[in-house]
């Protein structure tokens, strides 16, 4: 994640139609963190932030990587790695490797890795990426996600969820062998799944905006989920031929929210 500037996928749309999200939640969303008062985005307080806050920072970046790597070698809680796991693939979901937003994104994280003794890193597109993520059969990948207008987040990230978005997360592996990743293990049986349920618990929004904050926070660390951006919706209709669209428009509610009141101009 440190690898990665998530602001070179903005460069794909035009100005102004999209922009980059820090948190695994729409921006829209009642319960997206800001900073009280404001629309500035509430900070997540990790690391890798910095770099995917900012553009140019390569040497930061590489920095970043290396502390891990170290740290990983040195540790005594079962997070390690070997030579083989050094060898990824990026998976790009679609037909075009070009024509997506996160490609540039691999690209730069593609080369900066490369460029440290041990890293073999290739960016791919793969038509059938969606249904190999149903598998949990991909590394790494770049796919689009919908949000709903609820930001429970059982379905998603609850170690009991029997939805198959969790196989991403690598919860069936980690749920399988325990000791094998026992600080995973530790949040996703603990702390995580106790927020998770927590937000179920009231249906105050102040507390559950608190609540899924904890939460996602907890998701970040995780380092399973970054997130990139979030675009806007295009709605193209002539008022000249049809009046009483609906006016308050986001993205849960399009100009057809309320069809019952359209009708031709005579």
């Amino acid at each position: 994640m440190s690898a990665m500037n998530t602001a070179l996928s903005t460069e794909y749309y035009y100005t102004g139609t999209c922009s980059t999200i820090n948190w695994p939640m729409s921006k829209v969303s009642w319960a997206y963190p800001y900073v009280a008062g404001t629309d500035t985005e509430a900070s997540t307080g990790l690391d890798y932030m910095e770099w995917t806050d900012e553009k140019g920072k390569t040497d930061e970046a590489k920095k970043d990587v290396l502390k891990y790597m170290k740290l990983a070698k040195e540790n005594d809680e079962g997070i390690a790695y070997s030579d083989d796991m050094l060898k990824i693939t990026f998976t790009i979901a679609g037909a075009s490797i070009t024509e997506h937003p996160t490609y540039q994104v691999f690209k730069q994280a593609a080369d900066l890795l490369n460029s440290i003794d041990g890293w073999q890193v290739e960016v791919k597109a793969d038509s059938q990426a969606l249904t190999k993520l149903s598998t949990g059969s991909l590394a790494v990948w770049a796919a689009a996600w919908g949000s709903t207008i609820d930001p429970d987040m059982y379905q998603v990230y609850h170690i009991n969820s029997t939805a198959t978005s969790t196989y991403s997360w690598g919860y069936r592996e980690i749920k399988a062998s325990p000791s094998q990743y026992p600080v995973e293990y530790k949040i996703i049986s603990g702390r995580l799944k106790e927020l998770i349920e927590e937000g179920r618990s009231t249906s105050v929004q102040n507390d559950r905006k608190a609540i899924y904050k904890d939460a996602m926070k907890l998701v970040l660390d995780l380092a399973v989920e970054l997130p990139v951006y979030q675009r806007q919706n295009l709605y193209a209709y002539n008022t000249k031929a049809v009046k009483g669209f609906y006016e308050n428009v986001n993205p849960y509610e399009s100009p057809l929210n309320e069809m019952w009141n359209l009708e031709l101009v005579k």
